[in-house]
């Protein structure tokens, strides 16, 4: 609770539920997204603040956002560890999920040690096999968070409907302009089967 934390890819579905599960305990949320048009879909989402990290001094940002103290936590969908250790915490925990932007990073280690860091892997499809046990109690609490309202669906408007408007979906996507889950529905109308 109250801990700052920093949002990769805050805009897209999985950001946005990151976003609003930070929020949901109490956290401070710095949405980090690749454009300005995101930054109010992310606000509206519990977000306190938002930075671009395609400018050059985000993670100076960070630093003036958290009045000098950094990020607390950093969740990671992208590959910007990196970058991310320049505004992390004394303490700070980068949580990596993914490698959005291509590449598989190499980190110095040095800023993990100076800062105190902790820097963890989630991969959350490898539980079902590893730690089985843990699965049933994360989900009942994000079930319980979704009943509560603490975290809903964000739907990308427009929605496409027919399949024929999978390109158009697809090319929204590539380019960037969508937040949260883009929907195709096959049709319309309902089925009449």
């Amino acid at each position: 609770p109250n801990e700052w934390v920093l949002v990769h890819a805050a805009a897209g579905g999985v950001g946005l539920a990151a976003v609003q599960i930070a929020k949901a305990r109490g956290c401070r949320v710095i949405a980090a997204v690749g454009s300005q048009e995101k930054f109010n879909v992310c606000r509206a989402q519990g977000a306190m603040h938002c930075v671009n990290y395609r400018d050059e001094n985000w993670t100076q940002r960070v630093m003036e956002i958290t009045e000098g103290k950094g990020a607390n936590v950093v969740y990671d969908p992208v590959g910007l560890v990196e970058k991310s250790l320049k505004c992390t915490a004394w303490n700070g925990r980068i949580v990596v999920v993914g490698f959005a932007a291509g590449t598989i990073e190499k980190v110095a280690t040095n800023r993990v040690l100076l800062k105190n860091v902790a820097v963890m892997g989630v991969h959350w499809g490898a539980y079902a096999r590893n730690e089985p046990e843990q699965v049933p109690s994360v989900w009942r609490e994000l079930f319980d968070m979704a009943e509560r309202g603490h975290i809903v669906p964000v739907v990308y408007e427009p929605v496409f409907y027919g399949l024929d408007r999978t390109k158009d979906a697809l090319k929204a996507i590539s380019s960037r302009q969508t937040y949260g889950k883009v929907v195709v529905k096959p049709a319309e109308s309902p089925s009449k089967l």
